[in-house]
């Protein structure tokens, strides 16, 4: 049995490191880039909302909201996902007002992600815009949060925003943790087995000696 206890310890340990090192701690996706950019002032308004992330967003749970202080939801369709890429058209007719992108995906991992994107078309001054605060700092940048919500982002001005919005359905692990979890378990299985035969034939060859 001596022999084989640094095979077993060595075996021991790769199956550690195995899984340990199988899936790379796991980050939310992140927003890297929007049209209109955060802050930005438009000339004319636009007529898409894209945002861009930093990897693939699943094809659920997405809502897009583009509103200012009157809550008027300018999103005309529902989100289109391209990998990475979420795009919304509007509505014709955006008014001269500054206007909040409230924007809710469910990121590569399963966890949804919310943030906010401020913009302005012309000079911001007329009634439909927001003040551009919320959810950002005071340079302008995009918060990425998790959000356990399963509904739209921030509050929904328009029903129509609502129906748009699919429920995430959080509780769902992973598929890469599941197949860790299923390949750890087959490993330590695998290396069970392997150690009572290590141990038989041991016996075997001391009955034998």
């Amino acid at each position: 049995m001596p022999r084989t206890r640094p095979l077993v310890a060595g075996l021991t340990g790769a199956v550690v490191v195995l899984l340990t090192t199988a899936v790379p701690a796991s980050a939310h996706d992140k927003l890297v880039s929007s049209d209109p950019a955060p802050g930005q002032v438009l000339d004319q308004a636009p007529v898409t909302v894209s945002l861009t992330y930093s990897a693939d967003i699943l094809d659920m749970g997405a809502a897009v909201v583009v509103s200012g202080d009157d809550g008027t939801d300018w999103v005309s369709t529902a989100p289109v996902i391209d990998g990475p890429t979420v795009t919304a058209e509007l509505d014709a007719g955006l008014p001269a007002a500054a206007y909040e992108i409230r924007w809710r995906v469910v990121s590569e991992d399963g966890h949804p992600i919310t943030g906010v994107v401020p913009f302005t078309v012309g000079d911001g001054d007329s009634d439909g815009g927001g003040n551009g605060d919320d959810g950002t700092d005071g340079g302008g940048a995009v918060t990425v949060a998790p959000s356990s919500a399963a509904g739209v982002v921030g509050p929904a001005p328009q029903e129509r925003a609502q129906e748009r919005s699919q429920v995430a359905q959080e509780g769902e692990a992973p598929w890469r943790v599941v197949l860790v979890g299923v390949g750890g378990a087959a490993v330590a299985v695998a290396l069970l087995a392997l150690v009572q035969f290590l141990r038989r034939r041991t016996t075997a060859d001391g009955a034998d000696a």
